[in-house]
């Protein structure tokens, strides 16, 4: 796609000097793992706005958009612009993405001076994959009128993937920071999260019952209401493609769903159900539950593509996709006040993995926090792996397949504008390890949104 007109006027009547370069170009140029968008060549563009007025904030990839400091020093609360001002915005000035260029928007706009220690900056052009190579001194040329100050903390992209006594301790160290006293004097040793959930209980008797059989499972779910219905549902749903009434949940177990995938589903769905999901959510993403079950119907999906002796259980990666994002409900108990402010970080650096802003806000991130839960209630060490290690392309112990599985999933629904976080390529060795190859998760993903109204059956009733 060609230059947007808008970009291409500022660009002439500020005779400014550039160079065309695409994503893979960039890439090759930055040679860098994480994503070449975290690097200090490339300028960001972030709109933000106020009871004042709207301003945009330009700065470099490898740092973090800091609100605390922006009010610090402007003496502003401001929030990011929420998904529809943006697409307003967008086709006001016939963009399909926002160039760091002030002129483009006119909007007040503050430079972070970072930005300026750097010979060349990358841009992108606003039009599609194409990226404007300025020289600094031509970026300079078009901030003359724009205030430059320090807005950024670093963006530490080095997490370290420890073993789970250290999770515990990062996590303790999180509480005792911003738990108040009178609440931690109660804490002790122990972490101030739910009992596990009497109905999970059971089932997870029940999984580890060799002699549990259909009828049994059952009997657990019929024990529980909201568990039945929402099983039946499933049962139900065109997703599953079902052409005959289901009246039980044992005919739903057996004609339908199957013994694992119901055990692991009930078993999903009775934890995500033990705490409520927050009101207070990043703006501009996917739901909590849709995310859950889009991410779960994407891993099953891609479970069929790999080759039998690579295939892990089916049932399981389902679980793995339903809770993957188990921790957002976590942190929203554990820490309601620093919710709030992560998820206003979180909506202010859109070009950053939530994790690190996470890290840099709270010592923890949710993988963490939902990892020693989840270790806590005994969930299967398939569960505990895939979720901890989600983000992390170089994990190799036990239970890795999951995990794996997990990092493509995600990747590949952020590239189709579905997840919680920027686009980042998936590494080809991931695709090997499993037998996968991308055009199988590019046809698996497009087939799932295809038939995303099917699925959404299933998620308006985890909503009720």
């Amino acid at each position: 796609m060609a230059i947007p007109a808008t970009v291409l006027k500022v660009l002439d009547d500020w005779h400014i000097n550039y160079q065309l370069t695409d994503d893979q170009e960039l890439f090759q140029l930055m040679q860098s793992n994480p994503p070449a968008s975290y690097s200090a060549k490339v300028a960001n563009v972030v709109f933000l706005k106020d009871t004042i007025g709207q301003v945009q904030v330009v700065i470099p990839g490898n740092r973090l958009l800091d609100l605390n400091q922006l009010a610090h020093q402007l003496g502003r609360q401001f929030t990011a612009l929420s998904g529809a001002e943006l697409e307003k915005l967008k086709r006001q000035h016939g963009l399909t993405a926002f160039p760091a260029l002030p002129q483009v928007t006119g909007i007040e706009s503050l430079i972070d001076s970072h930005l300026l220690e750097q010979e060349e900056l990358f841009i992108v052009s606003g039009g599609g994959e194409e990226w404007l190579k300025l020289p600094m001194e031509q970026f300079r040329t078009l901030i003359t009128r724009s205030r430059i100050g320090d807005y950024t903390a670093t963006l530490h992209t080095d997490i370290h993937y420890q073993d789970a006594h250290q999770d515990l301790d990062d996590v303790h160290a999180a509480l005792k920071q911003f738990t108040p006293l009178r609440i931690r004097q109660r804490l002790n040793e122990t972490l101030d999260l739910p009992p596990l959930p009497e109905t999970a209980r059971r089932i997870i008797e029940l999984r580890i019952d060799p002699n549990a059989d259909t009828t049994s499972l059952a009997q657990v779910i019929e024990l529980d209401p909201g568990m039945s219905a929402q099983v039946m549902s499933w049962a139900r749903s065109p997703y599953y493609g079902t052409r005959t009434e289901i009246k039980s949940i044992e005919e739903a177990v057996i004609r339908v769903l199957g013994f694992d995938l119901t055990i692991n589903l009930a078993l999903g769905l009775s934890l995500g159900r033990s705490l409520s999901v927050p009101k207070e959510g990043p703006h501009g993403y996917a739901p909590y539950w849709q995310q859950s079950v889009v991410t779960a119907s994407l891993c099953a999906e891609l479970v069929r593509q790999i080759p039998t002796r690579l295939r892990p259980n089916q049932s399981l990666a389902y679980l793995c996709g339903l809770l993957h994002n188990f921790g957002y409900l976590v942190l929203g108990h554990v820490f309601p006040p620093q919710f709030t402010l992560v998820n206003r970080h979180i909506e202010a650096n859109p070009h950053v993995n939530r994790m690190y802003v996470e890290r840099h806000l709270l010592g923890l991130t949710r993988e963490q926090i939902s990892a020693c839960l989840l270790q806590q209630w005994r969930m299967p060490d398939e569960l505990i792996a895939a979720v901890r290690q989600q983000h992390n392309p170089f994990y190799e112990g036990e239970h890795a397949e999951y995990a794996r599985l997990l990092y493509i999933a995600t990747r590949s629904l952020r590239r189709h504008g579905f997840g919680d976080g920027p686009s980042e390529q998936t590494e080809d060795y991931l695709l090997d390890t499993l037998g996968l190859t991308a055009d199988k998760v590019e046809e698996a993903t497009t087939n799932l949104i295809a038939r995303m109204d099917d699925l959404q059956v299933l998620v308006q009733m985890l909503n009720r």
